[in-house]
């Protein structure tokens, strides 16, 4: 791979992080609000990504 390939795949990587940080704030930002405490949400969303396929 070229140099600009890379850097290219490396900002897509951020961008798409970012928007995914994003929206598990917000699921996180919810769940609080609903009154589960923040250890518990973190242990959700932990769940939640040892199941994802793959």
């Amino acid at each position: 791979m070229t140099s600009s390939t890379d850097h290219s795949e490396s900002l897509l990587e951020d961008v798409v992080a970012e928007e995914i940080a994003l929206q598990i704030d917000h699921i996180a930002e919810s769940l609080q609000r609903e009154g589960w405490p923040m250890p518990l949400v973190k242990r959700f969303m932990h769940r939640a990504v040892e199941n994802l396929p793959g």
